[in-house]
């Protein structure tokens, strides 16, 4: 697949953006009682279990109040309500092997293993730190996954939760993440990819329009130096880039630094992003949900032909 520059965001189409004529119904000849039932019992199990709610000293997700904490649980709770989405779109209710991507201190992966107990849970994550804590409190396995996605991901599953990391790749690397999370679908299986879309873009076009991207004290200092407003690069490319083909991306150069390779923030319209999917003909769009994560990220749900 031919793959654009960083610079390039724009979303050619490859191929005929065709799926196959005669693909297999997504619910074979389930009942939707027996579904709906089995996503109830669940989460009658789940509700009636303990999560554990330890929070390892290496997850920087936590704001350590009684609302940071609160909020904490929510965004789990959102990652299950978008699992149980799938479920219902499907009809596939029994996962057996799960792939939380990237796993950062456990923050879904805590309610993952709880909801699915029976299921075999992977875990992967750039801060090696992070993910011997999460493999150590919740008995799941690590995998090895290369940070640019140009090795495929080892294993096949049957749900990939990836929680906010396309949200901080340039077009290339986007698409080429993507690609790589379908390949690793098993047969059937779903992909919950959250990215900043719409609302995001919205929230940082009025965030930098009021204040910039600096502090207060060093904006003022710098109107009385310039004369007139600090112009913030993730402005500048949301009134072009964004406006015009569906994403911006802006590099944040600290997290280049400690990553070795392009980190920023990325936002990319639904509309972005239903031309990556429609370049594999293995694939199909089971939803979109705008806000769908955390009341903040889009939530596409993807499932591979099988």
């Amino acid at each position: 697949m031919l793959l654009p520059s960083p610079r390039d965001v724009r979303r050619p189409r490859t191929g005929q953006a065709l799926l196959p004529v005669h693909a297999p119904p997504s619910w074979g000849g389930e009942s939707t009682t027996a579904v709906l039932e089995r996503c109830l019992g669940r989460w009658r199990r789940y509700e009636a279990g303990r999560v554990d709610m330890t929070v390892s000293p290496h997850d920087d997700m936590l704001v350590d109040t009684p609302e940071g904490r609160a909020h904490y649980r929510g965004v789990g709770l959102s990652a299950l309500r978008l699992a149980t989405e799938a479920m219902l779109l499907t009809g596939r209710t029994e996962p057996r092997r799960i792939l939380d991507l990237p796993c950062g201190g456990g923050r879904v992966t805590r309610h993952l293993v709880t909801f699915f107990p029976e299921a075999e849970v992977f875990v992967a994550d750039l801060d090696a730190r992070k993910v011997a804590d999460v493999v150590a409190q919740f008995d799941v396995t690590e995998i090895a996954s290369s940070k640019d996605f140009s090795q495929p991901l080892p294993g096949a599953y049957d749900l990939i939760f990836v929680g906010s990391l396309v949200t901080h790749f340039d077009a290339g690397l986007f698409a080429r993440a993507v690609d790589a999370m379908i390949d690793a679908l098993a047969p059937g299986g779903v992909l919950i990819l959250t990215s900043a879309g719409r609302n995001w873009a919205a929230l940082a076009g009025v965030q930098d329009r009021d204040a910039g991207l600096v502090p207060l004290r060093w904006w003022r200092a710098a109107l009385s130096l310039v004369g007139g407003k600090k112009v913030s690069d993730r402005l500048r490319v949301l009134e072009s880039d964004y406006a015009r083909h569906g994403f911006a991306y802006t590099e944040v150069r600290s997290w280049t630094r400690l990553y070795g390779q392009s980190y920023g923030g990325s936002f990319a319209a639904p509309s972005w992003l239903m031309r990556v999917v429609e370049e594999r003909p293995d694939a199909q769009v089971i939803g979109l949900k705008e806000r769908g994560f955390d009341n903040l990220l889009d939530a596409t749900l993807i499932q591979r032909a099988g």
